[in-house]
């Protein structure tokens, strides 16, 4: 699936294209294993696992993220769909991202 189609996707969730862009941007998904502390490898092992889904590729973690941070995450999820700006949109999705990573 293409860069844009991605983008797309995550849009599906409400967020801007250019909000999800950042998204995309910021979590620099690789196809593989994300970089991710262990409690959220397993939640999104766990998450994946229960939709039939492989965990390593971007499809499946992006829509683990979507669902996340429109279910869990509200609070950065919401503040990203108010974001006006790639600024402000970095700024909500980096509190997230470094709950997330290592």
């Amino acid at each position: 699936m293409a860069r844009y189609d991605r983008a797309v996707m995550v849009r599906d969730n409400g967020w801007t294209e250019e909000q999800a862009q950042v998204l995309l941007d910021c979590l620099n998904l690789s196809g593989s294993v994300p970089n991710w502390k262990p409690e959220h490898l397993q939640r999104l092992h766990d998450w994946c696992s229960a939709r039939r889904k492989n965990y390593q590729t971007i499809d499946a973690q992006l829509e683990f993220v979507a669902y996340d941070l429109c279910s869990i995450h509200t609070t950065v999820g919401m503040a990203l769909k108010q974001a006006t700006t790639r600024e402000a949109a970095r700024s909500a999705v980096g509190r997230y991202v470094k709950t997330l990573q290592r």
